[in-house]
């Protein structure tokens, strides 16, 4: 691939629905598969839980066992590890072409990719083995809300404005699902692509494969 002038200088993936799919609504709220179905829970009393739990464990480190832990208490019934991994076996999967999108950003490896996702540690850590990212990606442009204590969403200095810190806005490109993070980042100066693997939001994979490979 050869650069154009107007070409982004850095790429920068968000990951759930993006590269890989989203954890914990993947985990509990898939249909039939998901563990509301499977047990037979309130849907909307169980994503009220899981947000809450969201919002706590995405802006800290923590360990796995730990956040189940909290899910139990909050209803009522233990979910085992054995669980946790049949769930996760089917249930937790990858874009089918995060790889070929990968690559493409990279263009030959002579342009930086990073991430700006907000994600606990431990499902990062398990996205990051499944999708290969030490292949692909700069560790400098890795910007997670576990570890700089506050997300996309946050009020004044959030994810978006601390991945501004990092890399030059007008020529970094963000690769999001959501509207409002997008809204978010082209208010930077951030240029960006809606995208989402699962549902339509935004450009095909075709058409975002094609805009970064030239």
């Amino acid at each position: 691939m050869t650069a154009a002038a107007d070409d982004p200088s850095v790429i920068l993936f968000d990951l759930g629905n993006v590269l890989f799919c989203d954890p914990w609504e993947s985990l509990l709220l898939t249909p039939d598969a998901g563990l509301v179905d499977r047990w037979g829970l309130d849907a909307a009393m169980v994503r009220e839980a899981a947000r809450r739990l969201w919002d706590e464990f995405s802006v800290r480190e923590s360990e796995e066992p730990e956040y189940w832990q909290a899910l139990s208490r909050e209803l009522g019934r233990t979910i085992s590890p054995e669980l946790v991994a049949e769930l996760e076996r089917t249930l937790l999967v990858a874009n089918p072409v995060a790889d070929r999108l990968l690559a493409a950003a990279c263009a030959g490896g002579t342009r930086p990719v990073g991430i700006a996702s907000n994600n606990t540690s431990f499902w990062y850590a398990k996205q990051a083995e499944r999708l290969d990212l030490a292949r692909w990606i700069d560790p400098e442009l890795v910007f997670l809300s576990c570890r700089s204590g506050v997300t996309k969403g946050s009020p004044g200095r959030g994810l978006l404005e601390v991945a501004a810190e990092h890399t030059p806005p007008r020529s970094t490109l963000v690769v999001e699902d959501r509207a409002a993070n997008l809204a978010r980042a082209r208010a930077l100066g951030f240029r960006t692509y809606a995208y989402a693997f699962m549902g339509s939001a935004g450009v095909s994979s075709t058409e975002l494969l094609e805009t970064m490979s030239g």
